[in-house]
């Protein structure tokens, strides 16, 4: 359930809407990639569990992630460039290989989730494109904080909780065409920086009910990667699984 709002005056509107806009505008300047330590916590109908290790990331929708055991040796990795995606396991020896727009990369990515912008949506940030706000109301239990409802002009629209004191987005709620709340992330403990980072990322899938928390620490100062780094073959020992 989304907490209480209130309507506000035409002229507030229009300077928050400004101040919003400004804001992704200079969100957009920021570093283009992101290195960090990371401790991923998920629980759904299929598994549930806690990976910790590093995370980098690129512009627009590169990702990967090396989970390590105590040792420091590396168990998983997960590679995707937004287009097709990598899972090895190394304890099994085995590379399980597809689409994100297959069935099986549906069943653990949040409804709403759009893998074309996944770094956007890891670090509180509405990807790039023409949006239309379709209107601006005040939350009742965050003091500075502004609920924009915005539209890609995709068949889905979404609710954004902007603080308006610290220039961050504090929560971001996907609605279907049929007004069903489908996914909502929630972006905390930012750094204090020029350009702020959330410590702390969960996100829910509504359809699935699954949840997924990712800490981020121990970030790297302007790191920078190449499409190159986000890719990975495993040894020819490994048992490659292609998955629809």
């Amino acid at each position: 359930m989304l907490p209480g709002t209130k309507e506000i005056a035409e002229r507030e509107k229009e300077r928050l809407i400004l101040e919003f806009r400004e804001t992704i505008a200079l969100q957009q300047l920021c570093n283009c990639c992101i290195d960090a330590q990371a401790t991923v916590s998920f629980s759904s109908v299929w598994q549930k569990g806690t990976l910790s290790g590093y995370l980098q990331a690129m512009t627009p929708s590169y990702l990967k992630f090396l989970a390590v055991n105590p040792l420091g040796q590396v168990m998983i990795i997960f590679v995707t460039d937004g287009d097709s995606f990598h899972f090895v396991s190394v304890p099994q020896k085995k590379q399980y290989e597809g689409n994100v727009s297959g069935t099986t990369y549906a069943k653990y990515a949040p409804a709403g989730f759009l893998p074309e912008h996944g770094f956007y949506w890891l670090i509180g940030r509405l990807y790039p494109g023409r949006i239309q706000i379709l209107n601006v109301s005040h939350d009742l239990t965050l003091e500075n904080g502004y609920w924009f409802e915005v539209s890609y002009g995709n068949g889905t629209r979404s609710l954004v909780l902007f603080d308006d004191k610290q220039r961050v987005i504090r929560r971001h709620i996907v609605i279907n065409a049929e007004d069903e709340k489908i996914f909502d992330v929630l972006y905390d403990e930012y750094t204090k920086d020029t350009c702020p980072l959330p410590g702390k990322v969960t996100v829910t899938a509504l359809i699935h009910n699954s949840t997924m928390e990712i800490r981020l620490s121990d970030w790297m100062q302007s790191p920078s990667f190449f499409r190159e780094y986000f890719t990975y073959e495993a040894p020819p020992s490994f048992d490659r699984v292609p998955v629809q």
